[in-house]
C-alpha cells in the first residue's frame, strides 16, 4: 500500500512540475511578445510624434492591431490597455521635438492553469522615449 501511495505522489509531482514549466513558458513568451510590441510602438511614437494625445492613442491602437496580426502573436488587442503620456514638454498643448513620453502597456496576467497561483493580476511594460521627428517635418 505504501508503494501505491508513493507512486501516486510521484505522478502528481511530475504533473505539477510539467504544469509549472508550461506556466513559466507561457508567461515568458507573453512577456516577450509584449516587450516586442512596446518597442515597436515606442519607435513609432519617437519617429512620428503626434498632434494630440487622443489622435496618438488611435494611431497606437491601429499600430498594435497591425503588429499583432502581422507577427501572429498570442496577445489579444482587446485585452491590452495602452497609455501614452508626455512626461516632459516645452509646450503643454503642442507636441514638439525633444518632448519626453511614457508608454505603458498592460494585459491580464497570462495563466495556463488556475492550479498555480499567479504572482500578479496584470503584466505591465513601461517604456520611456523622446520625440525625434514630427509629422510636419516630413
Amino acid at each position: 500500500m505504501g508503494q501505491l501511495v508513493a507512486v501516486i505522489l510521484n505522478v502528481m509531482l511530475l504533473l505539477m512540475v510539467s504544469l509549472g514549466l508550461l506556466q513559466v513558458h507561457t508567461v515568458v513568451q507573453t512577456e516577450n511578445e509584449l516587450m516586442e510590441v512596446s518597442a515597436a510602438v515606442t519607435k513609432y511614437i519617437s519617429n512620428r510624434g503626434g498632434v494630440n494625445e487622443s489622435s496618438l492613442q488611435k494611431e497606437v491602437r491601429t499600430l498594435i492591431a497591425r503588429e499583432l496580426a502581422e507577427k501572429g502573436f498570442s496577445l489579444q488587442e482587446r485585452e491590452m490597455s495602452v497609455s501614452v503620456t508626455r512626461t516632459h514638454s516645452a509646450d503643454p498643448v503642442l507636441w514638439s521635438h525633444a518632448d519626453e513620453f511614457s508608454l505603458v502597456l498592460t494585459i491580464p496576467y497570462p495563466g495556463f492553469t488556475s492550479w498555480i497561483p499567479a504572482p500578479a493580476d496584470t503584466l505591465q511594460v513601461t517604456r520611456h522615449g523622446t520625440i525625434n521627428v514630427m509629422d510636419y517635418d516630413l
